[in-house]
């Protein structure tokens, strides 16, 4: 894959080592629907901290033009 992309649901993805990072924060509800598509499997996801300090996050095990990959991003709502 290149290193920058675009996936369905999360949008605009870079190369962030090994793994993929989602460009800007992924709702929770499309987080929840990656584990339907047949692109994405093993989503886990973290709860954020109490006090602030960590965001929520979520990683996801994908396979994409046969290339599998780790797929990264923050949980939280899209500033458009």
């Amino acid at each position: 894959m290149k290193p920058i992309t675009t996936l369905p649901l999360v949008g605009l993805v870079r190369r962030d080592g090994i793994a993929y990072r989602a460009a800007a924060p992924v709702p929770l509800d499309v987080v929840s629907g990656l584990i339907r598509e047949s692109w994405c499997s093993r989503v886990a996801v973290t709860d954020a901290s109490a006090d602030g300090a960590f965001p929520a996050e979520f990683r996801a095990m994908c396979v994409v033009e046969g290339q599998p990959f780790v797929l990264t991003g923050l949980i939280g709502r899209r500033s458009d």
